[in-house]
């Protein structure tokens, strides 16, 4: 067999490397092979992967209740667990639950730590980024202090230098516990847009022109959005557990395009088919076209 590189993301694979190997144990087992690369399948890999751990709920709510319970159980058993939110409007309504919860005694964030996800760049006016929001909605209302909180410097004069900062916090705390995320219209992840390597930890990224345009509800005013930067895929394999929460009407076809899609770099939220404890969220909106 011509030798070819390996480029599976499921870098704790037993077996990663050996493209024969990986495929000999997928046909035997009739298990799950990691590799995305279309050599997987001339090679004899079943495709797609298998479907990460779904709940639907009635309400954006419940949802969202259940998403803060997850966080609730990671901190009971860490407590200076290593925490990674969204900016976004799906978060919103956790963050809330999570501030309730705070004021009844029942969650404890004062040993947490909190990474940044992503962060736009180039902006005119950054009183309304990422960082703004989960100020308002998350660290503000939770009381994090600033030492509990490692964030991009988008004002860096190395960027890349920068990612590596940020990589080698993660890689120092033993990854990330419990990385919370929402799904763009195309599928993307953080800011992990269609056709970026799953192998990339931190990175720069040139924004899609989906994400342009839908990036616009976040800002008062019309914004130039052209790049940004994100914590990569990669980072999202080696996170203990990843939820993926999703709720309304607008994201029932992504939803229903992300169980259709085999792994594949084209819709990235397809990689949590690949993930060992990845889970995915819904209300019963989101769910529509998944119920039918």
């Amino acid at each position: 067999m011509e030798k070819m590189y390996c480029k599976c993301p499921h870098i704790l694979c037993s077996v990663h490397g050996n493209c024969r190997k990986c495929i000999e144990k997928n046909i035997e087992e009739k298990s799950v092979c990691y590799c995305m690369e279309h050599n997987a399948e001339l090679l004899g890999a079943k495709l797609p992967g298998k479907f990460p751990v779904t709940e639907i709920y009635d309400s954006e709510k419940d949802m969202s209740r259940r998403c803060a319970e997850l966080v609730k159980e990671t901190l009971e058993k860490k407590p200076d667990a290593l925490l990674c939110f969204p900016a976004g409007m799906t978060v919103v309504k956790t963050c809330e639950i999570l501030k309730e919860m705070q004021d009844k005694g029942e969650i404890d964030f004062s040993k947490a730590k909190f990474v940044s996800l992503d962060e736009w760049l180039d902006l005119e006016d950054e009183s309304e980024n990422c960082t703004h929001f989960l100020h308002k909605h998350l660290y503000g209302p939770l009381g994090i202090k600033e030492e509990q909180m490692t964030l991009f410097d988008v004002h860096a004069t190395d960027l890349e230098a920068e990612c590596k900062r940020i990589d080698q916090f993660i890689f120092d705390n033993g990854h990330i516990d419990l990385m919370l995320l929402g799904m763009g219209m195309n599928g993307h992840l953080g800011l992990n847009e269609p056709g970026d390597n799953f192998e990339d930890y931190a990175k720069v990224v040139q924004l899609s022109e989906t994400t342009m345009q839908v990036g616009q509800k976040y800002f008062s005013d019309g914004m130039k959005l052209t790049r940004g930067i994100t914590l990569g895929i990669h980072h999202i394999f080696e996170t203990k557990k990843v939820i993926l929460q999703i709720c309304g009407k607008h994201k029932a076809e992504a939803v229903n395009k992300l169980y259709q899609t085999r792994p594949t770099m084209d819709f990235p939220a397809s990689a949590l088919k690949l993930m060992e404890d990845a889970r995915i969220i819904l209300d019963y909106d989101a769910a529509a076209g998944i119920l039918k």
